[in-house]
């Protein structure tokens, strides 16, 4: 039930905070921020996170896929368990890409680097504890028959 939970409300989130970061008032100027070579919708989100259009469409889209695997009809938990392990992979690759100058801007497209590095690792631990560590306690469902033991009623 937890991945489940976790991914609506992650997905609900980023939904809201790409939603919110595209419009022009919550973003500030690009003074002090490193050249990028695409500066569409570059800035620093509420004054602390540099982001552009790349951000705010990879949060969209994330958002949107939390919700949808929340919401799958059938298989919401396998769907939602297999979103925090991409979100775990996702923004681990992002984080660890953050730390270091010569990739933190992801080849001059993506800012990867200042507040955004704590951000995308505490998504990644949190995407790795309920798409690892949580699932790990659940058993997992029999879809086959044991063919070892009787059928009820029959002996």
């Amino acid at each position: 039930m937890f991945p489940r939970r976790f991914a609506l409300i992650i997905g609900i989130f980023m939904l809201a905070v790409g939603a919110i970061s595209l419009m022009p008032n919550m973003v500030g100027y690009a003074d002090g921020l490193p050249l990028l070579k695409n500066e569409n919708s570059y800035g620093a989100f509420l004054g602390l996170f540099p982001m552009n259009i790349f951000n705010k469409v990879a949060l969209t889209v994330l958002g949107l896929g939390g919700i949808m695997a929340a919401s799958a009809r059938f298989t919401s938990l396998p769907a939602s368990i297999h979103f925090s392990r991409l979100l775990f992979f996702a923004t681990g690759a992002l984080a660890i890409l953050g730390l270091f100058p010569q990739t933190n801007t992801l080849n001059g497209y993506w800012p990867l680097f200042g507040n955004e590095i704590w951000v995308h690792a505490a998504l990644a631990v949190l995407g790795g504890y309920f798409g690892y560590a949580l699932t790990a306690k659940v058993p997992e469902q029999k879809t086959e028959r044991d063919f070892k033991t009787p059928a009820h009623g029959l002996r």
